[in-house]
């Protein structure tokens, strides 16, 4: 039996952009490793294979260079097969095998999939179960879109993901006569050739690659992510990625020893420049990578060169390269519709596009100052909520390198302009359930992930939103900085001690109605960029002592208590009702300062009617903390604020 290798390296790597419009997908580096390299590699180690075809198409030139220039490397010849047009896996297996025509076997491996496992065993399988296919599976991750039958025979390669069903691993071994259920169209995918054959009859098997690392790079997210996944792994079958995986080991090792801070799954290219200082997370750095300015760099892919985003500015638009990273044809104009809400160091607009049914797609984009660590923290941060199950905007792209996020476009209704209760408050239920899922199961999680947080609450960040509502509402508004008395002094430092005793939990830290959306009838949490350690009620206080809604006693009260059946069925110990009054003081502390600030110190009114409705509140909850003289204090100061604010 003559086997032939086939590396399936023609495709555009549309999900992996912008590093694809570098560089095909088959070269882009893995661990400082092109994926190619590593299939070829892989490859090479089996005695059968007398040859190995490369398909190419999207710059199939660099393709073409990088396997000319490996001749001589592996034990058998690596020949390519170019392609006019993209002919699909179908298509350019047909294709490509004119080139080995003396193969009647042949072992078939995604450029774009990382596998440790046995391809040896693989093709000793396939020959003594005498095999049409042989298709490696994978258990427990991916899509799972394949189900198998008791004795080994594929029965389907496309029904609804279910537990207990595969996912086609993009590796297989299969006999020449399968090309024949190929259809007659020159541009066709393998798999419904399979399909065919084993409705045929044929032996159509597959083969569970168990406990083996197995690793889908069609996504930059995924892309990042394998690189701590592989780290991780004892690899027994992949000699060459272990040797890269050694390398990046030691990479980042001279990295920390320079001062870089490195966490979560980091890929290091050759000749990188970092300063000290730098963070590092979650990001793939390629050859020849220069940072300039120590700053925290987080789930992104960095194509070489020097990182130098540009200024936020009004006039700035959006990078050349969105259209192609949101799928757009090349030429496709993008409107820009600049948002209101704008963020310290950010821009936002919304983008619009016309699709290709007449209609419209929108997106939002926002352009960040990257010295903020917040703003650079945003993907990092999307990333880990979605995959604890919290509603949030979904990143489509993120350029770490100009300092550029596109999410999904959730419209433009906030649960602040909800005012009707019955509407409202199972809505505040939802994003209850959301909240306790973040404090209870982010807790272990932020902490495995070495999530790049801000700094967490501490006695001098408690001061500090104390001061900053002394110095916007005593002393620049009212001019009335004796109204804090000793007393109240007093009082607010025994809150202040009790929410330091409390467990740290991740909190979102500003989870106010405003930065709830609504869409499809479901709440979306957005700018969750100050996310950091602190107390749970802190963040149950923001929403439910919220001057934008101002919510009665007896709702609070239910609520509070939907969280704390929430968060105790999760595993949790919520704090007592007493600490959520005591963060709600706190929460209306650095909500007035902040108001006063932007009303006074930047000029916008819309803040100015929240002053009242918030004092009205921080005397509620100073009661219901039983701190009478802060009770007093905010309706004294309420009083005074009333000539000045109006109401």
């Amino acid at each position: 039996m003559a086997v032939a290798g086939f590396v399936l390296a023609a495709g555009e790597g549309r999900r992996l952009r912008p590093a694809t419009l570098v560089r095909p997908k088959a070269l882009v580096p893995f661990c400082g490793v092109p994926v190619l390299e590593l299939a070829l590699a892989r490859l090479a180690a089996l005695p059968a294979l007398r040859s190995v075809v490369v398909n190419a198409w999207h710059q199939a030139d660099q393709i073409e260079v990088f396997c000319a220039a490996a001749a001589g490397r592996w034990p058998m010849p690596v020949r390519v097969s170019r392609e006019e047009r993209l002919l699909d896996t179908g298509g350019g297996l047909r294709r490509g095998l004119a080139l080995v025509p003396e193969a009647s076997t042949v072992l078939v491996h995604n450029a774009d999939v990382l596998l440790d496992v046995d391809l040896a065993e693989l093709l000793r399988v396939h020959r003594e179960r005498g095999a049409a296919a042989t298709v490696l599976l994978v258990p427990g991750r991916g899509p799972q879109t394949v189900e198998l039958a008791a004795d080994g025979r594929i029965m389907a390669f496309r029904r609804p993901p279910a537990a207990g069903q595969f996912t086609f691993a993009g590796v297989y071994v299969l006999e020449r006569p399968v090309l024949e259920f190929l259809p007659a169209a020159e541009v066709c995918s393998i798999v419904p050739a399979l399909a065919a054959a084993a409705a045929a009859g044929l032996p159509v098997l597959g083969l569970d690659t168990g406990e083996a690392f197995w690793s889908d790079l069609g996504r930059p997210e995924s892309y990042i992510r394998a690189h701590g996944e592989v780290a991780d792994r004892g690899l027994r079958w992949s000699p060459r990625l272990r040797e890269a995986v050694a390398l990046q080991a030691r990479r980042r090792a001279e990295l920390e020893r320079s001062g870089v801070c490195c966490t979560g799954a980091l890929g290091l290219g050759a000749e990188l420049h970092v300063p000290a200082g730098a963070h590092l997370h979650n990001v793939v750095l390629w050859d020849g990578t220069e940072l300039p300015r120590p700053l925290l760099y987080a789930d992104a892919v960095f194509t070489g060169g020097m990182v130098a985003p540009p200024p936020v500015e009004e006039a700035r638009q959006p990078d050349p390269r969105l259209p192609l990273c949101l799928g757009l044809p090349p030429a496709a104009a993008l409107a820009v519709e600049p948002l209101r809400k704008q963020g310290s160091g950010r821009r936002y607009a919304r983008l619009r596009a016309r699709a290709e049914n007449g209609g419209e797609r929108t997106w939002i984009w926002c352009a960040y100052a990257p010295e903020r660590r917040e703003n650079a923290a945003f993907a990092a941060l999307a990333d880990f909520l979605e995959r604890l199950g919290l509603n949030i905007p979904e990143v489509q792209v993120h350029l770490g390198d100009v300092g550029e996020i596109v999410t999904t476009d959730l419209g433009g209704t906030d649960l602040a302009g909800i005012a009707d209760p019955a509407v409202a408050e199972p809505l505040l239920a939802d994003v209850l359930r959301q909240v306790a899922r973040l404090h209870v199961l982010g807790d272990r999680a932020a902490r495995l992930e070495e999530l790049p947080l801000q700094n967490g609450f501490t006695k001098g960040l408690y001061d500090w939103e104390r001061d900053y509502f002394r110095e916007h509402i005593l002393e620049r508004l009212l001019v009335r900085p004796e109204l804090w008395s000793p007393a109240v002094a007093a009082e607010w430092c025994g809150l202040r001690t009790l929410l330091l005793e409390q467990p740290l939990v991740p909190v979102h830290r500003d989870l106010q109605s405003a930065n709830i959306m609504l869409c499809a009838g479901r709440p979306y949490l957005i700018d969750f960029q100050g996310m950091r350690l602190g107390c749970a009620a802190y963040d149950v206080a923001s929403l439910l002592y919220d001057p934008y809604l101002a919510h009665p006693a007896e709702r609070r009260r239910r609520l509070w208590v939907q969280y704390f059946y929430e968060a105790s069925a999760l595993g949790g110990r919520p704090p007592p009702e007493r600490v959520f009054h005591a963060a709600a003081v706190q929460r209306l502390l650095q909500a007035l300062g902040a108001y006063g600030k932007l009303w006074r110190g930047d000029g916008l009114d819309w803040y100015r009617p929240f002053i009242l409705p918030a004092l009205g509140l921080l005397g509620e909850a100073a009661a219901a903390a039983a701190c009478p003289r802060l009770a007093g204090f905010a309706a004294a100061t309420a009083a005074e604020c009333r000539p000045c604010v109006g109401g």
